[in-house]
């Protein structure tokens, strides 16, 4: 973490109050790089609660916030489903813009967000914090470096659960247009990685099914993937783990070498069976780190005036795998269960 503030400070203001914002508490504590300056939320309670522990102002109408000419970016918190729109409007206001996952719904609204960014010459960047995981960066470093060899087989598997008052507590979970299933809402970050390491998909057959839970859109889902680079793989996503997370894991298997990573975040060893690269160095991270790491990047490269590590067509690939999926499987749903 840095020592010493640079030059320049961004001043920041999150929209949406909701628990990943409780996060970017943590995030904000340990940069020197920027703060956060003021919240929004249309529960207005919810707004002056979160400015009382970042110390900043609170709005109710985010649109009052995007008017503060004193904020550089913005965090975009909220329910997926409006993650489009509050970001083209932010950029359309000046500031960059930091989207939650997943980047947006479609990807008809993702392009209008990359289209915007580029006219208003501002950062447009999805928080894909799994990628500055230790143990994320090693097997990337592994991977790329040729280590593994040619690499033959790519999975991950998300087994976590979501009882039905998850859903029932905000009326955005488990619908279409806002939450967008058990692929959008939870496995996008391992289907992100899978993407990042292995490259595009040429193929896939895959399932989609509510089987465990009474909402609109899947809550297990399950993809056979070939690669372009002829490597297969599968996906694997439920949020029906009774009675509990259960694990998620990503596992790469190259002619050279296995890896397979897991834990909380997926930044612990589970197995690593690789010759020229050693593990040791893999650090136990708090939850909070990744968030940091995304942070302290885009801070840096708004100071910097540069490009951010994780680009605004990067937040687009996952979620263009992820309508492949659904246009090639059927929702079904179990009938015995009445849902």
């Amino acid at each position: 973490m840095p020592d010493q503030k640079p030059a320049r400070f961004v001043k920041y203001g999150i929209i949406g109050c909701g628990a990943i914002t409780e996060r970017y508490i943590d995030v904000f504590e340990n940069l020197n790089t920027a703060c956060v300056t003021a919240v929004a939320d249309s529960d207005l309670v919810k707004s002056k609660s979160m400015a009382q522990r970042f110390n900043c102002q609170a709005f109710k109408n985010y649109h009052t916030l995007l008017a503060n000419q004193d904020i550089d970016a913005v965090i975009i918190a909220t329910p997926s489903g409006l993650h489009a729109q509050m970001a083209i409007d932010a950029l359309n206001a000046g500031k960059h813009a930091v989207v939650e996952k997943p980047m947006a719904m479609t990807l008809e609204q993702a392009d209008a967000m990359i289209y915007a960014a580029q006219k208003a010459k501002r950062i447009l960047t999805t928080v894909l914090n799994n990628r500055f995981l230790p143990a994320t960066i090693l097997l990337k470093k592994t991977i790329d470096q040729g280590a593994m060899g040619r690499i033959i087989s790519g999975s991950t598997c998300v087994n976590w659960y979501r009882p039905q008052e998850y859903y029932n507590e905000a009326a955005w979970r488990g619908t279409r247009l806002m939450d967008g299933g058990v692929l959008l809402n939870q496995a996008i970050h391992h289907i992100d990685l899978l993407l990042y390491y292995l490259g595009e998909v040429k193929h896939l057959q895959a399932y989609r099914a509510t089987l465990g839970h009474d909402i609109e859109v899947e809550d297990t889902a399950a993809a056979i993937v070939q690669f372009k680079n002829s490597a297969i793989g599968t996906i694997n996503a439920t949020t029906c783990a009774y009675p509990k997370n259960l694990e998620e894991t990503l596992t790469i298997i190259g002619e050279k070498g296995c890896v397979v990573l897991g834990g909380p975040k997926l930044n612990s060893i589970r197995a690593w069976q690789v010759d020229e690269i050693s593990p040791n160095d893999v650090l136990e991270v708090p939850k909070w780190y990744g968030h940091y790491k995304v942070i302290e990047n885009v801070s840096l490269a708004i100071i910097e005036q540069r490009e951010p590590l994780i680009k605004s067509e990067d937040g687009k690939k996952a979620l263009e795998l992820i309508w492949r999926i659904m246009a090639n499987s059927q929702l079904t749903k179990d009938v015995s269960n009445g849902l």
